[in-house]
């Protein structure tokens, strides 16, 4: 039961701790999890006009989507639900922690869709940083550096997404 701990399940930008802690401060660090039957997607219709990540069932053999779980509070997940938005619904799935256990947790998954639009630099590399920072198998971080992106017109939001790496935004580096 989703209700009774607060436990968010993080696949997209909010996998980078930096980024889900500037946001979210108190929010706490559980460690990576994977949802089976599911699969990472860029599919999401932002209000900046670009692509984010989001979730959707899959019937292939071994699909899974690796995460990090957070345990949040009240006032934090109703922060997250603002910071989300209408453009994703929160579901409550079952994830598989690393030590096999099951936890159910809260994820964002889209339910406004686009086919023509990919994500910004700046935003596939928070996607890349957290999975990376959370040790995930090299053909995963592969997968994710693979994506297709354009670089965001706006290069004060672009700066302004980055500040937390403390990094030049000229010189993003996607490689596993």
């Amino acid at each position: 039961m989703c209700d009774k701990n607060i436990i968010n399940f993080s696949f997209g930008s909010n996998m980078s701790t930096a980024r889900l802690l500037a946001r979210l401060p108190q929010a706490k660090l559980l460690g990576v999890g994977k949802l089976h039957g599911y699969r990472l997607t860029f599919d999401m219709l932002s209000t900046d006009g670009s692509a984010k990540c989001s979730i959707t069932p899959s019937t292939e053999v071994n699909s899974h989507v690796y995460g990090v779980l957070y345990a949040l509070d009240e006032q934090e997940k109703a922060r997250l639900d603002d910071i989300e938005g209408e453009r994703y619904s929160c579901h409550c799935l079952p994830v598989e922690r690393q030590d096999g256990g099951i936890v159910d947790a809260w994820c964002y998954i889209a339910n406004t869709f686009v086919e023509q639009q990919l994500p910004f630099d700046w935003y596939l590399h928070h996607v890349f940083a957290g999975a990376k920072e959370h040790q995930f198998p090299t053909s995963y971080l592969q997968a994710i550096s693979a994506q297709p992106h354009v670089t965001d017109n706006n290069s004060d939001r672009q700066q302004q997404e980055l500040a937390i790496y403390h990094c030049d935004a000229t010189k993003l580096n996607l490689k596993a």
